[in-house]
Order: structure tokens, then sequence, then C-alpha cells
């Protein structure tokens, strides 16, 4: 059996930030990582994002060309060739970032563990009344108890905590993102660039993704993955909080995915580490924060999709396109 002040089940952008921002404030944190296989897409972060990088103390990151490079704008082509532009020049930071996902979560990891955060070998398969984890070892079918304080759920879209602790996951729509054209090796070097959203094909292509509705033909894929808006019904609850993708989630044209991932664990962090805690009251009022920021991006994103023709059944939704 394993005591802790936190466990953070999962180990991507969400969970690792979390975890190193409990560890930096003196809590002991296990990370249980199940050892799946590293995120390889590329993402963006817009202009609005960059004051909460700069808050969870990673802006030196996205410093390294290793690992970003910057992105002036986002370019939307609709069906019937027009065009319409979003330019990050207007805003005061004037620019954002194309981020390797694969590289920002190893140097993540890296900074986490510089600071004292335990990283095992673990998947949780269960819980147990009193807080406690039951985890399965990745090498072996041995099972650990994990008792924690605090467990954080950073296990994207699966919410295994937070279901087992009696959440619900509401989809708002049933959406797939199809990978068509992956070029993204040493993509983050060289000049700055646009984000591209075309809608038939790939344009100055690195890293293309198609999003179509499910039940929709599926067409040739190099990957697949859900990409439904989904919100979990309770983000936190009696010694547990959600974090990035298991909290909430949204297709890849919404570009949501890093900066919801880091935003909620600067959140849930704040949370964990005021004097209430994790007391009824300030779960509550991170619920609703979840879900008052779900609602907002949902209706950027439609208007998004609003703009744009209705697609045939067999056709699928926009692509969306890193440009070199």
């Amino acid at each position: 059996m394993l005591r802790t002040d936190c466990l953070v089940v999962g180990a991507g952008p969400a969970g690792l930030t979390t975890a190193r921002l409990l560890a930096l404030r003196g809590r002991t944190v296990i990370v249980a990582d199940s050892g799946v296989t590293p995120t390889t897409r590329l993402e963006l972060l817009a202009p609005a994002s960059l004051a909460t990088v700069a808050a969870v103390g990673l802006e030196h990151l996205l410093d390294d060309p290793a690992i970003a490079r910057a992105c002036l704008g986002i370019r939307r082509t609709h069906r019937s060739g027009a065009s319409d532009y979003e330019d990050f020049l207007r805003h005061p930071c004037r620019v954002g970032y194309v981020v390797d996902r694969a590289r920002f979560d190893e140097r993540l990891r890296d900074e986490a563990v510089a600071v004292g955060v335990t990283f095992c070998g673990l998947r949780a398969i269960g819980v147990t009344p009193d807080r406690g984890v039951i985890c399965r070892a990745s090498d072996s079918a041995r099972t650990k108890l994990v008792l924690a304080e605090i467990v954080v759920d950073a296990t994207g879209r699966a919410a295994a905590i937070a279901r087992r602790r009696g959440a619900r996951v509401a989809a708002r729509d049933r959406m797939v993102a199809e990978l068509v054209e992956d070029a993204a090796d040493g993509a983050p070097a060289g000049p700055a660039s646009w984000l591209d959203y075309s809608s038939d094909g790939p344009t100055w292509s690195v890293q293309t993704w198609r999003i179509r509705r499910s039940g929709t033909p599926a067409g040739d894929a190099l990957l697949s993955v859900d990409a439904s808006a989904c919100l979990l019904s309770e983000a936190a609850g009696e010694g547990w909080i959600a974090v990035g993708d298991a909290a909430m989630a949204f297709d890849p044209i919404a570009s949501q995915g890093l900066f919801n991932a880091l935003s909620s664990a600067l959140v849930a962090t704040g949370a964990l580490l005021s004097a209430d805690r994790l007391s009824p009251t300030s779960a509550r009022l991170y619920s609703d924060a979840v879900a008052t920021t779900f609602l907002h991006c949902e209706a950027g994103r439609s208007s998004v999709y609003g703009a744009m023709p209705p697609a045939p059944q067999s056709r699928a939704d926009p692509a969306k396109t890193i440009a070199q």
C-alpha cells in the first residue's frame, strides 16, 4: 500500500502541471502513469492563453524551438472557397504558438520530477470508500492500493476516477477526428506561421485532421480518435477533482485542449491549496466554473460551425491543418 498527500491519475499536461504545482507548494505527490502511447499531435496556444502559461511557470518552454514555434493567426476556409482570418497581431500578445505535444509533455514530466513528484507505473482500476484507488501495475497483474487525501482525475475523456465517484459524462455532440496527413517531424522549427482550417484537403500541410460526425462514413485515415464535446456532471467531489479532458473536452477544431489542460490545472491547484480545500462549497464552485467555461467555449465553437455550409452526410467536417 502507498500513502501520499495527492495522487494524480494520468500523465498528460493537465495531470503533470497539477502535480508539479502541488509539489512546489510542499505536497507529496504520486503520479499514476499507465504508460500509454504519448500524444503525437500538434496543438495551438492562442495569445489569450499565454497569461495562463506564464501563471503556471511554463513560458520558457515556448522559447524552445524543439517544442514550439510562433503562430500569427488562424485562417478558416469554407467549402464555398471564402476565408476568414483571426489575426493574432491584433491581440496585445501579438502571437500564439504551435506546440509539439509529445515534446511538451516530455519536458513537463522532467520538470515534475525535478520538484519531487514520484512516478509509478500504475493504472487505476477501482476506488474504495475511504478515498483509496486500486491500481494495477503496468508491468504485471499485481494490484496496489494507494491512499491519498486528494485524488486528481487526469485520465482524459475516460474520466475514470470521476465516473467511479458517481459523476456522469454528458456529450454535447458525437464527433470523430481523423488524422489524414502527418508530416510533423521537425515542424516546430522554422519561421512564424498561420494555423489554417481547410474544409477540402491539406493546404501547406504539416499535420491535418478531418472532423466528421459519428455515424457518417469514415474516410481513409492514419488515426481516428473521439472528438466529442463532453462535460462532467460534477468536476469535483469529496476527496477528488478532475482536470483537463477529464473535466471537459472539445473537438480539435476548437484548439482548446492544451489551454484547457493548463488552465484547469491552475484553478484546481488553487482550490486544493485554499483554506477550504475541497469542501462541498468549493467543489461546487469549481464544477460551476468548469460548466461556465464549457458553455462559453461551445458558443464560440458553434459560431465557427454556423458560418460553414452544412456538409452532406458523406462528407467530413472541416480539417485542421498546420501551415508551414
